[in-house]
């Protein structure tokens, strides 16, 4: 499989997976949840409408929680992302 072809691949996974679903809550997980994960630092915890929950990882091994970026191209948005709280 080529770069390309995994990207495109990710690409339409990632939007099954996302494309269509409504954002019902969003909260901090605790400094004890992160600590039963093994982290160092809270990331932000966005619950769906099906029970899915996006956690943002520092990076693909998941070794703690990770901070988000907001960005839009045409407007000055009033948060610029979420980053992780620590332990």
């Amino acid at each position: 499989m080529t770069k390309s072809t995994t990207v495109e691949s990710w690409n339409k996974r990632m939007a099954k997976a996302l494309v269509g679903k409504k954002i019902m809550s969003v909260r901090y997980m605790t400094s004890e949840e992160a600590i039963e994960s093994g982290w160092s630092k809270c990331s932000l915890l966005i619950s769906l409408n099906d029970g899915t929950v996006i956690i943002p990882l520092q990076d693909d091994e998941g070794n703690s929680g990770g901070s988000l970026e907001f960005f839009h191209p045409e407007t000055e948005l009033e948060e610029e992302g979420a980053p992780v709280m620590w332990v």
